[in-house]
């Protein structure tokens, strides 16, 4: 596959995306709904289906034998039972769904892989990697953000705070505020 075909996107660990009609709510759901080449549960999954492939970190020494818990980690997204049954079987050999960093592994990537999803082990970003050229049902596509709800709102906060044009009006003034316009109340006129 050629390089200029494979699209790398960066999210947060807690960005939602979808697939395949699903909605994914970041790496903890996928490492939930995820499974491996010892699970046997494939057959009794719904569409889309998703397969985890890992790779320990290197170790060096015994400490590292005894403290390192971090995996490189790929998710392979499919709606293919098939294909979720062979990424499974294949787990142990490594070579046909095998853990790629997507920035290294460019030349590995074959149109077979592709989408997944590749997590480091640690951090807060998730790569995306998929098809340029895939029809919009075999892309995974970004959620949109959703705003938290605790951020202060002044003009729906009874209790005044300060702004660049100082405290806003009292909360029993803002129906009053409405009815002489935005750029008035801005300007104190």
């Amino acid at each position: 596959m050629d390089r200029n075909d494979i699209e790398i996107t960066d999210i947060d660990i807690r960005d939602s995306f979808r697939y395949a009609g699903r909605v994914f709510h970041g790496l903890d759901e996928l490492k939930r709904v995820a499974f491996k080449d010892s699970d046997k549960s494939v057959r009794m999954q719904k569409s889309p289906y998703v397969v985890i492939v890992s790779k320990h970190y290197p170790c060096f020494d015994s400490e590292d034998y005894a403290n390192e818990s971090r995996y490189y980690q790929n998710y392979y997204l499919t709606t293919s039972r098939a294909k979720a049954e062979q990424i499974c079987e294949d787990y142990d050999k490594a070579e046909e769904y095998p853990v790629m960093e997507p920035m290294f592994s460019m030349s590995r990537i074959e149109e077979k892989h592709l989408p997944y999803i590749y997590y480091h082990g640690e951090g807060n970003t998730l790569q995306i990697v998929q098809n340029k050229h895939a029809e919009p049902k075999d892309r995974i596509t970004i959620e949109p953000r959703r705003h938290d709800s605790s951020f202060p709102n002044p003009f729906r906060d009874p209790d005044p705070i300060a702004c660049l044009y100082g405290p806003p009006p009292d909360f029993e003034d803002e129906e009053s505020t409405h009815k002489k316009g935005w750029l008035d109340f801005l300007l104190g006129k």
